[in-house]
């Protein structure tokens, strides 16, 4: 018998794009709001010509940026995107002058037959504080009562005055945005001197989150219709689900995602993705940890690899009175993981940072066997 619900309960559990996206409206001429309560800021950066500088003067402007990313703490994400474009737009100017107009002739003449082997690569960086009592309602509030009791009490006040949620939420975000702001601010200070950084404003914003979801370019245009209702500005595509790849708008598009970290860091170790012959943009996301979190993680694993390096069987079977230490097999990878993390915490205790990453590749064309 053929059942009604079956045939259409995919089509009643889909849902608008929009709804699944977090944004919700600008806050100011730099600072977007989610519909969570946090707040972001988007900036791009011109970026370092790295083909002319050595190894030394790589490292030099790693340890830079990695200097500025310590300004932001725990609370704080930083995303950070890389578009690559092939077939770039090369603007040139127009002069009076015939003979200069004749060379720059000449020079676009050059750059066309050179157009299908050329790239372009846009750099942007998106900053977002989570808010510090997004969660609103009498569980969140007792739940901050410790560590918070003045905003705790007045927001289960609030919770008997709707007038009251609202003047509560807002001078939240407004403390939100002044910290933010003043961490971006001083990221920009320390690296003004060494690269170009501009702040996005309401357009530039809308049109960033467009190309996140739209990769055709006149999906992509426009300004903002109003400062509200930003999740349903961005969305200006169809989306298709298929076995192996989404259909977006008239493009193919397959996504990627980092599985294992790898072992080391150092200057241009994913330089290889810009051989990658498509359009596509890389996602990175970096979550600092509290250094309480931070060690607490440590420890654990730890104790995991010690506890799973000699196997359950062998600490069941052998008494450590009377047991040789050599008699017993030790799994060595484990022993060196637990080395690893030793290195960690002698590291945090140094100063450093630890934190969540992420990385995520995006991938799309008109074509689908180029994807």
């Amino acid at each position: 018998m053929l059942r009604l619900d079956k045939i259409i309960k995919h089509w009643k559990e889909a849902a608008s794009l929009n709804d699944n996206i977090s944004l919700y409206g600008f806050w100011n001429e730099t600072v977007f709001l989610t519909k969570s309560g946090d707040v972001g800021m988007v900036f791009g950066v011109s970026g370092v010509d790295y083909e002319s500088l050595d190894s030394a003067s790589q490292e030099y402007a790693v340890k830079r940026l990695e200097a500025a990313f310590k300004s932001f703490g725990p609370g704080f994400r930083v995303y950070q995107y890389l578009f690559k474009s092939n077939r770039p737009e090369i603007p040139f100017e127009s002069y009076d002058d015939p003979v200069v107009q004749t060379e720059v002739k000449h020079r676009r003449e050059f750059f066309d037959a050179k157009r299908d082997h050329l790239y372009q690569v846009e750099i942007f960086y998106c900053v977002l504080l989570h808010g510090a009592r997004s969660k609103t309602g009498a569980g969140a509030a007792l739940g901050r009562l410790i560590n918070d009791p003045a905003g705790a009490l007045g927001e289960l006040r609030a919770q008997f005055s709707s007038s009251g949620i609202k003047t509560l939420v807002r001078a939240q975000i407004e403390r939100d945005v002044a910290s933010l702001e003043q961490r971006v601010q001083g990221f920009i200070r320390q690296l003004g001197d060494f690269m170009q950084i501009e702040l996005l404003n309401h357009a530039g914003q809308l049109r960033f989150f467009r190309r996140l979801l739209n990769y055709d370019d006149w999906r992509i245009a426009g300004v903002p219709k109003s400062t509200q209702f930003l999740d349903y500005q961005a969305v200006n595509s169809d989306i298709e689900a298929e076995r192996d790849y989404l259909r977006v708008g008239d493009h193919f598009v397959r996504i990627l995602t980092m599985k294992e970290a790898i072992a080391e860091t150092r200057p241009l170790v994913l330089d290889a993705l810009l051989k990658i012959p498509g359009n596509f943009y890389v996602v990175t996301e970096w979550t600092p940890l509290p250094g309480d979190k931070a060690r607490k993680e440590v420890n654990k694993r730890r104790r995991h690899f010690n506890i799973s390096k000699t196997g359950f069987i062998s600490q069941l079977g052998n008494d450590q009175a009377i047991t040789n230490p050599r008699d017993v097999l030790v799994d060595e990878s484990k022993q060196a993981d637990i080395e690893n993390l030793g290195d960690c915490l002698r590291a945090l205790g140094d100063g450093q940072s630890l934190g969540e990453f992420s990385l995520t590749i995006v991938v799309y064309s008109r074509d689908n066997r180029e994807v």
